[in-house]
């Protein structure tokens, strides 16, 4: 979908979410008061109601930004998943809502009512955002097709049918196949997706007389480039829409950004998710989740702390140096579980199976990652997230960055407690290439959403305490 009509249907998505949420609310109070339920205190009036739907509805904003589901409008590969991405953000927000009711005013909201909201919120925002796209469909059915040409070749051809699953379905693709080298692949692809193909006109002029051209993509390799500086200048005065798709995937493993600066447009190669609200979002979801985990764990914490004084020679905290985000070093905090001193002669050794370092205190707290419990004062102090790659000793750093392409690439976020490489059994002394790719994954695709479904796997994966010596 071009930008004009994504970022439209966007906000018709945003407005329904909006009206939705409203509706959900007045129809949970209906049914609770104006039905045939049980009601022992009496209805309250509609106005104590009706006056907290502002901050239902910026509850719901928050929450649906927070968790990047605005930004999903028009990702999701169908209904299905669009339903089950609205059902965690519906719980998270009708969790803010329950809090928000006790501290806004002596009034209990009836808890009943509160329960019906988080039924039937999901439901209506999902209704309205399938009668806002069926509308919209249906509004562009009554609209005539407009040609596309596509000026494409070899992995740019593939990028270009990429773009093209999001465009408006009324546009009409055609496809250009330039230079005299052999096409035979290119041909093939475009006839399996069952685009027409057009021979180089000879004149660009008459060409777009005969065949009136709304718009045209171009994505070309960097052995094809002599197309743009031989013809573009003549197609920019005939086409009223020129985009071009620059031959940069070769050069990137994570999502490409462009910036504005000076009017000059800026291309990164390697963007991290993490800006903006993002950043504010992750940073407040560490900082509130650490302080929680310090004050439960704090009665285990002292338990291990004065076994460890207890049962060998040295410090409570073992600090370690490790590289975390954009490269730069911190020292993270873990309970000792070796005796002091253990690497003076050995160096720095990668932890694996029948490793006899460990004391037998410190063997059991790290098969049950009790060690790393102390992270938690990391996280709140900003050097760590609860959720990210793991951090790595610099010397290690040193070697697979030169072995593994792509490594440094996991320090475009903060590294974490845990990450989606630990919670799939790559930790301890697994591939690193699995674990690289589970990174790089996770960054690609971050939400806060990820996150707590990361957390919650990673109790299962400590109870089972795989991989973890």
């Amino acid at each position: 979908m071009s930008p004009r009509h994504s970022q439209s249907i966007s906000v018709l998505i945003i407005v329904s979410d909006i009206i939705m949420a409203a509706v959900a609310w007045i129809t949970a109070y209906v049914l609770r008061f104006h039905s045939t339920m049980n009601i022992p205190l009496g209805v309250p009036p509609p106005s104590l109601y009706l006056k907290l739907i502002p901050f239902v509805l910026i509850i719901w904003l928050f929450t649906a930004a927070a968790t990047g589901l605005l930004k999903r409008t028009g990702r999701h590969p169908s209904p299905i998943f669009e339903a089950f991405d609205l059902i965690p953000t519906s719980a998270i927000a009708l969790l803010m809502l329950i809090a928000f009711t006790y501290f806004y005013e002596e009034y209990r909201y009836s808890r009943i009512t509160l329960i019906l909201f988080g039924i039937l919120q999901p439901v209506c925002v999902f209704a309205g955002r399938y009668i806002v796209r069926v509308c919209y469909r249906w509004y562009q059915n009554k609209q005539d097709p407009r040609q596309l040409l596509i000026v494409a070749r070899g992995y740019g051809l593939l990028q270009a049918l990429t773009v093209l699953r999001g465009l408006d379905p009324l546009i009409k693709p055609v496809v250009l196949l330039p230079g005299n080298d052999d096409k035979s692949d290119d041909i093939a692809i475009s006839q399996e997706r069952g685009l027409d193909l057009i021979e180089e006109p000879q004149s660009w002029l008459n060409f777009f007389l005969e065949h009136p051209t709304h718009s045209l993509l171009i994505a070309l390799p960097q052995n094809h480039s002599s197309f743009i500086d031989l013809h573009l200048e003549t197609i920019s005065h005939q086409v009223a829409e020129i985009k071009i798709l620059p031959d940069i995937a070769r050069f990137t493993k994570l999502n490409p950004g462009i910036e504005l600066i000076e009017g000059l447009p800026l291309i990164s190669v390697h963007e991290s998710p993490l800006v903006g609200s993002n950043l504010l979002a992750k940073r407040l979801m560490d900082m509130f989740g650490a302080a929680v985990a310090l004050i439960l764990f704090s009665p285990i914490m002292i338990f291990v702390a004065i076994r460890i004084r207890l049962t060998s020679r040295g410090p409570v905290f073992y600090q370690q140096e490790r590289m975390g985000l954009d490269g730069s070093s911190f020292q993270c905090l873990k309970f000792r579980s070796m005796p002091v001193d253990v690497e003076k002669h050995t160096g720095a050794v990668w932890a694996q199976a029948g490793d006899n370092r460990a004391t037998p205190f410190g063997n059991f707290i790290r098969r049950t990652s009790l060690d790393e419990l102390p992270q938690f004062i990391n996280v709140f102090m900003g050097d760590m997230s609860l959720v990210g790659p793991r951090p790595e000793r610099p010397v290690f750093v040193k070697q697979f960055r030169q072995e593994i392409s792509g490594y440094m690439l996991r320090h475009k976020v903060k590294t974490g407690m845990t990450g989606w490489a630990q919670v799939n059994g790559w930790r301890g002394s697994t591939s690193i290439e699995k674990r690289i790719e589970c990174d790089l994954y996770y960054i690609q695709n971050w939400s806060l959403w990820l996150d707590v479904k990361i957390l919650f796997m990673t109790i299962d994966e400590v109870l089972r305490g795989k991989n973890a010596y």
